[in-house]
């Protein structure tokens, strides 16, 4: 069966919200007969976060080695987005909810979704919920914004603390935290508290059967930005985590 599925550079979506998207192909020589979806979602558009992104656009040519169709999307009021910004970032996890279930319904038998959050991106995949088998869910986390989450969430950062730690401790759940010991906006002591408290909340069923679990990478030299030799490293983190 052909994969390949072109959309249009805007997708309108049932609830009437219309989102830029640019769709990368998986590369020819993905495995045949598998469907495979990753949807990325940027910084923080009050900053100029958009999917042009540079650390997304990075992610277009890895992603579709190992086989995924790779969204990238601007997300509400960004670009030729419909709608406004929200001050919380919740009205943004249902539209990331809407679009993963329209676009992976347009594609047909998809087996695996990847969400990538990046920066401010994290809070609203991180409001994903696993997906129903045999679909297998992996949620990607770069540079999770932890000392300023109440700050982007107007003070909610306690509800998604909570979420977090709900999809970490089921064990259908896939997740990779990747943050640079040099991050501008949340210092590596708090990064490697939070990490600690997460690993704990794991389910041990799901560690003792499957590593992959949770996986924690702290990339030494990599700032909330990313480039060079740390960017490098960011890529093969995930190319690891999804093969």
């Amino acid at each position: 069966m052909d994969s390949t599925l072109y959309l249009p550079d805007i997708l309108q979506l049932p609830s009437g919200l219309k989102v830029e998207a640019h769709l990368t192909q998986p590369q020819h020589n993905s495995i045949k007969g598998t469907r495979k979806l990753a949807v990325c979602s940027h910084p923080w558009s009050r900053l100029g976060g958009s999917m042009h992104d540079p650390v997304l656009v990075a992610l277009d040519e890895p992603l579709s080695r190992l086989g995924y169709h790779v969204l990238r999307f601007n997300s509400r009021g960004v670009g030729g987005s419909s709608g406004w910004a929200s001050w919380t970032a919740f009205q943004e996890g249902k539209d990331l909810e809407e679009l993963v279930q329209h676009v992976a319904e347009m594609l047909g038998g998809v087996q695996d979704v990847a969400l990538i959050g990046y920066s401010n991106g994290c809070l609203s995949t991180s409001l994903h919920p696993v997906l129903a088998s045999p679909i297998r869910t992996s949620h990607v986390l770069i540079s999770y914004p932890l000392d300023v989450r109440g700050w982007l969430t107007l003070f909610n950062g306690r509800q998604f603390q909570s979420r977090l730690e709900e999809l970490v401790w089921r064990p259908d759940s896939r997740m990779l935290l990747v943050f640079g010991d040099r991050d501008e906006f949340t210092g590596v002591a708090s990064y490697e508290k939070w990490s600690a408290t997460l690993q704990e909340l794991a389910s041990p069923d799901a560690t003792t059967s499957d590593a992959s679990h949770l996986k924690v990478v702290r990339v030494d030299g990599g700032s909330h930005f990313w480039g060079g030799r740390a960017l490098r490293s960011l890529l093969a983190a995930i190319e690891g985590f999804l093969r």
